[in-house]
């Protein structure tokens, strides 16, 4: 199912009927206690507060629910976190929720998962919003081959669903195709090929100079063997922040640090503000010093973003992926022509080839060629248009 759709709420009452049960013992699991008590909030809420159904046993703590035996019933709710998988061998068990199980490592289900719902020939349910093609499409596929008569899937988007009050038309302005086809559409995305399939020959252009009305952005990936400097400026377009890629040192060899900065001197812009790698600040083993702290005594201050969400680098490239092309096609970045080591990164930019069965990585390959324009450019847009925490995707109901 696709966010915010209810998830949680459809799993809680698949829990309810069982613990309702008489001698039913059953586990809500996901890869974090915190993850799986969306799921047992709404069972205390819907049995223990509303209905007042009578607890023999609990064990809670800051109000999140670990274990429940109901009283007169002998039936027992156990919530586990699949990170610690010496807690998963135990008794059998009668029925299993498997909380955002795309999440949960293959290994994990077969190793200590399935052999709990062998004796008393128990179910599990995986509830997941799709994330790439790992073991978690695997499952799905069982549902939808006749040949694995025990298994059923279902696929819901978000907007089918009457909790999803949110926007389509925003969402699809504002995220990737990718993002929303498999966050809210609930499908199942691959991370193969080209990073920025979607740059093409409609997102460069002749027509853009260097306009000194316009903010100027400088970002910069630094190092010897390749450094690369974009320079950016941003316009409004229809009540929309478009942005420019007018220059470029792009596919220099053996660069210095000093080098690079009279590079830079050389170009003649008036930056409004310098951003780039927070490797910058690593201490430099000739100089003494780290490359930020050689550009700041050349006037050219780097200011770098260091929030766990903006050095990811997933997130990283689906927000610059909406800028490309976001999913009602709507394009907010440009490149110039006379950018053309840019525009080769932009298109040979690749994800790793997948190898035997094993799961697609969706981080880029680091080639040490073609990632250096595109590591700088994700910095730009990270550091000019910040990445909202909810654009994680971390948290659901």
């Amino acid at each position: 199912m696709g966010r915010r759709s209810g998830k949680s709420f459809c799993a809680a009452y698949e829990v309810m009927p069982y613990l309702l049960t008489p001698n039913t013992r059953g586990w809500v699991v996901s890869k974090t206690y915190d993850l799986a008590d969306k799921i047992t909030r709404i069972v205390k809420e819907e049995l223990f507060i509303k209905l007042k159904l009578p607890m023999a046993a609990k064990k809670q703590m800051g109000g999140q629910l670990f274990y429940v035996k109901v009283a007169g019933l002998n039936s027992e709710l156990w919530v586990k976190s699949a990170e610690n998988t010496d807690q998963l061998i135990g008794e059998g068990l009668d029925y299993m929720i498997i909380d955002e199980a795309s999440k949960i490592p293959q290994r994990t289900w077969e190793q200590y998962l399935r052999p709990t719902l062998s004796d008393r020939n128990g179910w599990a349910a995986f509830v997941s919003t799709p994330e790439g093609f790992g073991h978690f499409h695997s499952l799905f596929q069982r549902g939808q081959d006749a040949s694995f008569k025990e298994w059923e899937s279902w696929q819901f988007p978000s907007w089918e669903s009457p909790f999803f009050k949110d926007d389509i038309e925003e969402l699809k302005k504002t995220l990737t195709k990718e993002t929303f086809s498999q966050e809210f559409g609930a499908s199942f995305v691959s991370y193969a090929g080209k990073v920025y399939g979607d740059f093409t020959a409609d997102n460069i252009r002749q027509d853009i100079k260097y306009n000194p009305e316009l903010p100027m952005w400088a970002s910069v990936d630094f190092g010897y063997r390749q450094p690369s400097v974009g320079y950016y400026q941003i316009d409004q377009v229809n009540g929309q922040e478009v942005v420019y890629l007018v220059d470029e040192i792009s596919h220099e060899t053996e660069v210095t640090t000093s080098d690079l900065i009279h590079m830079i001197k050389n170009k003649g812009y008036a930056v409004d503000k310098w951003v780039g790698d927070p490797a910058g600040g690593q201490r430099q083993s000739q100089t003494g010093e780290t490359d930020i702290q050689q550009f700041a005594k050349a006037g050219m201050r780097v200011h770098f973003k260091k929030d766990k969400h903006s050095r990811n680098i997933v997130n990283g490239v689906n927000h610059v992926r909406n800028f490309i092309k976001a999913a009602d096609g709507t394009i907010r970045f440009f490149v110039s022509d006379k950018c053309k080591g840019h525009i080769q990164d932009f298109e040979n930019y690749r994800y790793p080839e997948r190898k035997d069965q094993r799961t697609l990585k969706e981080e880029p390959l680091k080639d040490g060629f073609y990632e250096h324009g595109c590591d700088e450019m994700r910095y730009f847009f990270i550091n000019y248009f910040p990445i909202k925490r909810k654009k994680a995707f971390l948290f659901d109901f």
